[in-house]
């Protein structure tokens, strides 16, 4: 412990009296001191930022709460987005089969098979009828005509 400054002033250190040791310089002259320290009180007249605080957590709060709501929403968009997807493959695949199915059944074979099952026969000689070119007369007679078939039988659909 050391002693009181105005001890140290008044006394003589050593063999040398009245000169400043080279190694520590002369002590200040004792001043009159108006502060001290108060703990565990803040200085009167500046309170802690206690509305500062609040605000600064509250929006933090406040972005970390809509970033969440962010992920949560881009999250089931991409769920929504997926089922979609899996329904459009799955609509793709049945228009497939069903224009497969479409081509079975329009299959001339397949439309002669049929007519033969019915009871359809092939006619021997066909026969066209075309209106005639006189568009005066009232009751048009048809002329016909009778030609062999051109194409094999069940060839002739679309």
């Amino acid at each position: 412990m050391t002693p009181p400054r105005s001890a140290v002033a008044g006394a003589v250190v050593g063999h040398r009296a009245g000169i400043a040791s080279p190694r520590r310089p002369a002590p200040a002259p004792d001043r009159p001191r108006h502060l001290e320290v108060v703990r565990g009180r803040p200085a009167p007249g500046r309170r802690p930022p206690r509305a500062l605080t609040a605000a600064a957590v509250g929006i933090t709060l406040g972005v970390v709460l809509v970033i969440v709501v962010a992920r949560v929403l881009i999250g089931q968009a991409g769920f929504a987005e997926s089922g979609i997807e899996d329904r459009i493959f799955d609509a793709r695949r049945a228009a497939e089969r069903l224009e497969l199915e479409v081509a079975q059944l329009r299959s001339p074979q397949r439309i002669y098979d049929l007519a033969i099952q019915l009871g359809l026969v092939v006619p021997d000689q066909i026969t066209f009828l075309t209106p005639s070119s006189s568009a005066s007369s009232s009751s048009p007679a048809p002329t016909v005509s009778s030609n062999e078939p051109t194409a094999p039988p069940g060839r002739g659909g679309r």
